[in-house]
């Protein structure tokens, strides 16, 4: 029995110590860990869609994993940089993505020798990879639905953020068929209260014979 000890679990669970959106005032904060199981959620309907509904060779499981682990520098200790500064020009983007492939690194060293290799993949991401590529379009979906949370609480603070969403997603949306399918289906949906989101359903009047004796 090996007698290495691995970090790799808790830091992991520390994505519920990380806050997105840290530089933005919100209406309700948003931590790491609800973002990755919703990200997870989205990217294996996607994978799901992809595979079920266009019979492309995707595995919905392993667009779900991708989606598991796509904030691994994060966790690590990059905590959420916004896109605006990450972005902001060539040589700032290079030098965060370069410190990015650290922590990755560092993340992936944590674990014992012989569980490496199938992190690897799951961590250091290959962006040409399909399940990679849909795995950050759930990213996009996820932080698109932030926004309009966010905006239909008055929230004015994520107004250019949600224009930012829009652009990324319309480029998702010609790019992959699934993510416009999504969209199609889900998420106008996704948007709604649950009155909104259960009105197909006849809980009420369910509800109302059971409770109301005549």
């Amino acid at each position: 029995m090996t007698k290495h000890h691995s970090a790799f679990i808790g830091l992991m669970q520390r994505a519920r110590n990380v806050k997105r959106w840290p530089l933005m005032a919100q209406f309700q904060e948003e931590m790491l860990s609800t973002h990755i199981y919703e990200a997870a959620v989205v990217a294996h309907m996607l994978g799901a869609i992809a595979k079920d509904v266009f019979n492309e060779a995707v595995e919905p499981d392993r667009v779900a994993s991708m989606a598991i682990f796509h904030e691994g520098s994060e966790i690590a200790g990059m905590s959420d940089i916004p896109s605006p500064v990450k972005y902001h020009d060539p040589e700032t983007t290079a030098a965060i993505k370069k410190l990015e492939r650290r922590f990755e690194a560092m993340l992936l060293q944590t674990l014992p020798e012989p569980l490496r290799e199938r992190y690897q993949p799951l961590i250091e991401q290959d962006k040409k990879d399909i399940h990679v590529a849909l795995a950050k379009a759930a990213d996009v979906l996820c932080a698109y639905l932030k926004c309009d949370y966010e905006l239909s609480k008055s929230n004015s603070e994520f107004s250019n953020a949600m224009h930012e969403m829009e652009i990324q997603l319309k480029k998702y949306r010609e790019t992959f068929k699934s993510v416009d399918y999504f969209c199609q289906v889900f998420l106008e949906d996704a948007k709604g209260t649950l009155d909104e989101q259960t009105r197909d359903l006849d809980w009420v009047e369910r509800a109302n014979t059971i409770n109301i004796k005549e």
